[in-house]
C-alpha cells in the first residue's frame, strides 16, 4: 500500500553556488558517510558529474522528506537517508538512527529514482507499507 510520494527538482546552478558559497561545508551537511565518499570520487573525476550526483541526492532527500510526510524535521535529517547505486545502478534507500526506527516501526520502505541534465536534478520517491525488496544493508554491495 502507498503510503506517500513525493518529488524534487533542483536547479544545479543555485545548489552549485550554495556549495562554493558554503565552500563545500553543503555537502558534508547534506550527505551521509558513503554518500560523501562517492560525491568525493566522483568530483574528483569530474566536477561536473560530482555536482550533479550532490543536486540528485539533495533531490532525494527533499522528495523522501515529503512522501513520509514529515518535511525536514525529525526524525527525518539530512544524513539519516542516504541514497546509493546498486551495481546495476538502481538507486536504492538506506536509513540510520531515528529515521530508521521510524520507517521499521511503521513497516514502511522507499522506492526512489534520480535523473540530470545539465541545468536540473530530479527525483521522485514512493514510500509504500509492507515488506521491502531489500532488506539487508552490505556497503560492499554498492558503487560509487
Amino acid at each position: 500500500m502507498i503510503v506517500g510520494i513525493g518529488t524534487d527538482i533542483l536547479q544545479m546552478a543555485r545548489l552549485i553556488a550554495a556549495y562554493e558559497r558554503t565552500q563545500g561545508r553543503l555537502a558534508e551537511r547534506i550527505l551521509g558517510k558513503e554518500e560523501l565518499a562517492v560525491f568525493h570520487q566522483r568530483l574528483a573525476r569530474n566536477q561536473k558529474r560530482g555536482m550533479a550526483y550532490l543536486a540528485t541526492r539533495f533531490a532525494a532527500k527533499e522528495a523522501f522528506s515529503k512522501a513520509i510526510g514529515l518535511g525536514m524535521r525529525m526524525p527525518m535529517a539530512w544524513r539519516l537517508l542516504q541514497t546509493l547505486n546498486e551495481p546495476s545502478g538502481k538507486p536504492v534507500t538506506h536509513y540510520s538512527g531515528p529515521l530508521a526506527d521510524f520507517m521499521l516501526e511503521r513497516n514502511w520502505h522507499a522506492e526512489v529514482t534520480v535523473s540530470d541534465e545539465q541545468d536540473i536534478a530530479i527525483a521522485f520517491v514512493v514510500v509504500s507499507h509492507g515488506t521491502p525488496i531489500v532488506t539487508t544493508y552490505d556497503p560492499s554491495n554498492y558503487i560509487g
